[in-house]
């Protein structure tokens, strides 16, 4: 008995002994710290499938928008489509707004195009991504909705990304990079992109702007906004710092592939007079694969671009 008694002791032992080093294990492997190859890699594996991402290079993403003003609170619907062809991009989104109708954001043959809302002013989201393109020379903007989301070209894009780690979204743990553009950034100004920790989907990017690099000239208030607001919001925009966060959701399959079918833009202001806030909600609701564009598809032709 005291024999059995031993061995038992033993087992019992042998048995934590073996829990521990799993957990051990286990917690090594968690910890470890993944390389942006690694993450990137995962990422477009979370996308779907290598040869049909190829084949969707022609792609449009069609839904309905809403532009919301915080304080005071005003909610503008209307509808978007967002396309792109592996090279260029086309977002455009229509608002029930006299003073900001329409928005429209366009890289053309590696050229940034954002025309003018009204009166020769731009929207403060035209005004932002106008400002500091390299949202979109980066082919950082839109993310995978577009086939311009740099992760899936097969080409090398200027750029430095270093991984920041793990980090937590509400109760979503994600990982975090961070990316330098070859140009660099201005001290203060930065830009991540967060991955779900689980299935590597692009989840967020944020970028935060200290001030305005190329100032914000002829950018508005838009929304309930007249001649001499606007003038005053024009002059006021490069004394701010600015938060633009892209936030991508309800990520399913459509067309083969797992695409964002929620997409919110989020701009938050900072300066001397207070903070101002302003969202773009997208609620994409089809996605085509097109079998060609038209020749001047992506132009915004007969719109100024400033």
């Amino acid at each position: 008995m005291r024999c059995l008694g031993y061995l038992g002791t033993i087992w019992r032992g042998g048995i934590i002994v073996l829990s521990l080093f799993v957990f051990a294990e286990t917690t090594s492997l968690y910890a470890q710290k993944l390389s942006p190859d690694e993450i990137i890699a995962r990422h477009i594996a979370s996308i779907g499938n290598a040869d049909l991402i190829s084949r969707s290079k022609r792609l449009m993403a069609i839904g309905s928008s809403e532009f919301v003003r915080h304080r005071p609170e005003q909610h503008v619907p209307g509808r978007a489509v967002l396309a792109s062809d592996g090279s260029d991009m086309a977002f455009f989104s229509t608002f029930d707004s006299t003073d900001y109708p329409m928005e429209r954001i366009g890289l053309f043959n590696d050229k940034v195009n954002i025309p003018t809302v009204k009166m020769g002013s731009r929207s403060p989201l035209g005004g932002f991504l106008k400002s500091w393109d390299k949202t979109l020379d980066g082919r950082i903007f839109g993310g995978v909705i577009l086939s311009t989301w740099r992760f899936l070209s097969s080409s090398t894009l200027p750029g430095k990304f270093e991984t920041e780690g793990k980090k937590k979204i509400g109760d979503r743990e994600v990982w975090v990079l961070s990316y330098t553009p070859k140009a660099g950034l201005t001290g203060g100004s930065t830009i991540k992109l967060f991955f779900d920790a689980g299935n590597f989907q692009h989840v967020r990017t944020v970028y935060r702007q200290k001030e305005a690099e190329n100032a914000f000239g002829g950018t508005s208030n838009t929304v309930g906004a007249t001649k001499d607001t606007l003038n005053s919001w024009n002059s006021g925009m490069a004394n701010n710092d600015f938060t633009l966060t892209e936030d991508y959701s309800d990520i399913r399959g459509d067309i083969g592939l797992a695409l964002p079918h929620e997409y919110s833009i989020t701009l938050v202001v900072d300066g001397h007079t207070g903070t101002t806030e302003f969202t773009w909600n997208f609620a994409i609701q089809e996605y085509r694969l097109i079998k060609q564009f038209p020749g001047d598809f992506f132009t915004f032709k007969g719109a100024s671009a400033g």
